[in-house]
């Protein structure tokens, strides 16, 4: 995944508010959004090949990763990070203290884990550190490097968030997610329309008190639509 806007305890109506898209080469086998059998309470996608995920959900806790762009290839995939922080129990901040003694068995990384309405761990092999409430963008540029994409991000989440119901503000962050931009810069394209990669899936979170809405959308190579929206509702 390449792109990711995060809402962190901003608003009391809705305390987590995450958008996403993860570009993949399209030969990569991918299971898509659903519940995970050796993990009910777990929704988001799977990579079919090692079983990791970039992006999944439990009614308390989520997690989300990125590449990042030129880093070289390690033993551990990315997706463990994701996986083994939603069917585990570790508070974030313990959970960025266990993955800085193997960081370096994967490759680069922006990693978010975090408990909805509670602390969010943003980690890299070089940092981890609790995001302080706020609106995010996080790319697959090098740490602390901003893309231009990252600021259309937080821009369309503090748009979005001026609705008060969640199917709206999903609507309004998956059009975001999908529409190309045309640069032709990596560093400007939020939507990825490639032949061998590209962006494979939109993914939107909303969160309240109440309930977790999950809505996502996949692609196909071209960036034609891959099936129809794939929703879900997990109540807290």
């Amino acid at each position: 995944m390449c792109l990711i806007a995060i809402a962190h305890r901003v608003s009391d109506r809705f305390p987590l508010i995450l958008a996403a898209n993860r570009d993949e080469d399209h030969a990569r086998a991918t299971i898509a959004a659903d519940f995970w059998p050796d993990a009910p309470h777990v929704l988001g996608g799977r990579d079919a090949l090692l079983r990791g995920s970039w992006l999944a959900v439990t009614p308390s806790r989520f997690a989300a990763v990125t590449n990042l762009r030129g880093a070289r290839t390690r033993s551990r995939s990315r997706g463990a990070l994701v996986r083994a922080f939603v069917i585990g129990e570790d508070e974030p901040r313990a959970y960025g203290e266990q993955i800085a003694c193997d960081a370096a068995d994967y490759a680069g990384f922006h990693l978010l884990a975090g408990i909805i309405g509670g602390d969010v761990l943003y980690a890299t092999p070089e940092q981890q550190t609790l995001l302080a409430p706020g609106i995010y963008g996080i790319s697959n540029a090098p740490a602390g490097e901003a893309w231009p994409k990252t600021q259309l991000a937080v821009d369309a989440m503090r748009a979005a968030m001026t609705h008060d119901d969640a199917a709206t503000i999903a609507d309004e962050l998956l059009a975001f997610l999908a529409a190309p931009r045309h640069s032709g810069r990596v560093e400007s394209e939020v939507f990825i329309a490639g032949d061998r990669y590209g962006t494979r899936a939109s993914t939107v979170v909303v969160a309240s008190p109440d309930a977790v809405s999950f809505v996502e959308q996949n692609f196909a190579a071209g960036g034609a639509t891959l099936g129809g929206r794939r929703e879900f509702v997990i109540q807290r």
